[in-house]
């Protein structure tokens, strides 16, 4: 066909230069893309599985070749040894579905240096691997037999299993032989030959290796993403079991991710909203049950010729436009039949912008009819782009099928001739085939608005199932539950006179609350104030004055520039933690985690937060030395918060808030040389779920 309109094209494009020249170069260029189309294809790759209970399906070369390859690798004699330390990788990559050399420091070390030798082939490798005590206890004993067999399918196979003959024989084997035979089963099957061989480590079989089956999709897609430990549920098992049971209420396609009763098309739904991944087994002449919005006689089942009769009182309003007032079901102020129709087309009221003024003239003047007015509507670029653009096509169908005829779709094959209709006419192809069906005409003629005939049982019990609307009916009572945390937040007894709450708010609060100075430079020019804040930093960081222990001017550079301004008191505290004196006096009589203790005193006037503040800055302090683990606590946000450029650090939390409080007191009421006792954050860990 490609072939056909090529060669059709080129003799029209012959036509249309004028001279000569022109003609043959555009004719070179048609020859070159028939010479491209005429050449052999790449043969089809097939799936190397035949079997009766099987699918034979074929993948195009063209689409192998142009989706993600995966990197294979096999164990070939002559390769070096870092080369084989890659390939032995990928295989605990596949195997254990992680580096294990890296996750835990653990490797195989004899059967490493077997397949490294050649003593043994890949697929040996692979074998005892899957024998090994720590396979055993990662993918076999935490699951039930199904769940094993499995993670052993994709692990050794690279597949999902794929039919219940399949899960079926498998299963007997774990279950007699457990997981050695079960092992060497899958190692020594046929099909582990065709696809990997002796020296080809087992990789994933997904999208591009081969051409897929329909009937596990989603579980197997499922199986390929999601790590083990995490998954402890079987999912092929499971399936195979939803087949048995009776049909789902739920659409032809499966279930997905929609917040609404309507369930349909998505292939991955995310599991916190539906489990059920797996599509409903419906036959082609098989079709949903929808409830009647009206008397129950006349229901899908009862007397499905019964479309033109209308609810009445046990149904939804019916809008007709008939000019005679007289008549039952007639509407006699046109713009509330306007409003109707764009209620019942669009969902919702549309804006002012969004209305079609000149059509609603010509349905007022008698020009159109409401049937022609509901065309309009659905075929306006509003309607296509809440109910066309954006979404995919069986979606689309289905909200489009309930705004117009008023009923969810019945099964597949109308599902499926819709769908021919889209995919070979287009969006108003579809809106003419809806419209002009003889259920329209039957259901609303020329002047009826459409109106929700059917609905599905799970639409029905979302919509008279909530709480608010089951509370008249005594199904439910709604009780009021007063949150634990407000219980224990009010007191038994009301705090009525202010002494005793001023009492309640100092408790506990000792006097260094308010004898705490903070010494801060304002003004470089008052040099008593400038010897006062350095002496309060030599005081913060030393502990003590330095001035009676000090032989030398060691200081008096940091001194001059800060005195001239050319630092701030941020930088003149680094450099004191840098100086000679407090790396001899704080830093090297100590362990790391004395001087980390010792650190965030000085600096940041509190105790260690907790161990993980502890193990930060350990790790610091032994990679990059004390002026990198000073500087790490300079350049926090909590210094920067608290104190700024120009603020002597100072203790905090002197009183009770704070979640080291008890640390801070215990490491402020004791002296540094009089005392080595680290004070290390220890809080009661909060036990895990079932711990």
């Amino acid at each position: 066909a490609t072939l056909g309109a090529l060669q059709a094209m080129r003799q029209a494009s012959m036509g249309y230069p004028g001279d000569e020249e022109a003609k043959e170069i555009v004719g070179q260029y048609f020859d070159v893309v028939l010479s491209e189309f005429k050449a052999a294809t790449p043969s089809t790759k097939l799936r190397q599985r035949p079997s009766s209970d099987l699918q034979g399906l074929e993948l195009p070369q063209i689409y192998f070749n142009a989706s993600e390859q995966r990197v294979k690798y096999a164990m070939k004699p002559g390769l070096s040894s870092t080369e084989k330390q890659d390939i032995v990788k990928a295989a605990y990559r596949q195997v254990f579905e992680r580096d294990i050399t890296r996750a835990y420091g653990l490797n195989v070390s004899y059967l490493e240096s077997q397949v490294k030798n050649g003593e043994i082939s890949m697929k040996e490798f692979i074998r005892r691997l899957c024998k090994t005590p720590l396979y055993r206890k990662q993918f076999f004993e935490p699951f039930i037999n199904s769940r094993a067999l499995e993670l052993a399918f994709r692990h050794i196979l690279g597949r999902a299993p794929s039919s219940r003959e399949e899960v079926q024989n498998y299963f007997s084997i774990v279950s007699e032989g457990g997981l050695p035979a079960l092992v060497d089963a899958l190692v020594d099957s046929q099909e582990y030959s065709d696809y990997f061989g002796e020296e080809t480590v087992p990789y994933l079989r997904g999208f591009g290796q081969e051409a897929q089956e329909c009937r596990n999709w989603g579980p197997q897609f499922d199986l390929f993403n999601f790590s083990a430990p995490f998954r402890k549920v079987p999912q092929l098992i499971t399936l195979y079991a939803a087949y048995q049971q009776p049909l789902p209420d739920r659409h032809v396609y499966g279930t997905g991710n929609d917040p609404l009763e309507i369930q349909f098309g998505a292939i991955f739904p995310k599991e916190s909203r539906d489990p059920k991944t797996a599509p409903a087994p419906f036959a082609k002449d098989t079709r949903r049950v929808l409830i009647r919005q009206g008397a129950g006689i006349e229901n899908q089942l009862s007397n499905p010729g019964a479309r033109g009769k209308a609810p009445g009182s046990l149904g939804p309003k019916v809008f007709k436009l008939d000019q005679n007032t007289g008549t039952k079901f007639s509407e006699s102020n046109t713009q509330t039949l306007i409003r109707a129709a764009y209620r019942q087309v669009f969902g919702r009221d549309v804006y002012a912008a969004q209305r079609l003024e000149s059509s609603e003239i010509r349905l007022e003047n008698g020009e159109i009819t409401m049937k022609e007015f509901v065309r309009i509507l659905a075929k306006s670029p509003t309607f296509r782009k809440l109910y066309w653009d954006r979404l995919y096509v069986c979606k689309a169908v289905e909200y489009i099928h309930r705004r117009l005829l008023g009923r969810p779709t019945y099964g597949r094959a109308e599902m499926n001739s819709y769908y021919d209709i889209c995919a070979k006419k287009g969006f108003y192809a579809l809106i003419d085939a809806i419209l002009d069906a003889p259920e329209y005409a039957e259901a609303f003629g020329e002047d009826t608005i459409p109106y929700e005939r059917y609905l599905t049982p799970a639409g029905q019990a979302m919509r008279y199932r909530k709480p608010t609307n089951m509370e008249g009916t005594g199904m439910f009572v709604r009780t009021e539950i007063t949150p634990r945390f407000v219980e224990l937040g009010t007191p038994a007894q009301p705090i009525s006179s202010e002494p005793d709450t001023a009492f309640r708010v100092q408790q506990g609060v000792s006097k260094r609350r308010e004898q705490s100075k903070v010494f801060k430079l304002t003004n470089t020019a008052d040099k008593v104030a400038l010897k006062t804040i350095i002496k309060a930093a030599y005081r913060q960081v030393f502990e003590r004055d330095i001035d009676p222990y000090v032989t030398k001017p060691e200081f008096t550079a940091l001194e001059s520039r800060l005195g001239n301004g050319d630092i701030s008191v941020k930088e003149f505290m680094e450099g004191l933690g840098g100086s000679e004196l407090y790396i001899r006096e704080f830093y090297t009589p100590h362990p790391n985690t004395k001087v980390i203790e010792l650190g965030t005193k000085h600096f940041l006037g509190r105790a260690t937060r907790d161990q993980a503040e502890l193990r930060k800055y350990n790790q610091i302090l032994a990679t990059q030395g004390i002026r990198a683990f000073i500087n790490a606590m300079l350049v926090t946000p909590e210094y920067t918060e608290n104190f700024g450029e120009d603020t002597v650090p100072y203790r905090r939390f002197p009183t009770l808030p704070a979640a080291n409080f008890p640390n801070t007191e215990r490491l402020y009421n004791k002296q540094t040389k009089q005392n080595d006792e680290v004070v290390v954050p220890s809080f009661t860990p909060v036990a895990p779920f079932g711990g």
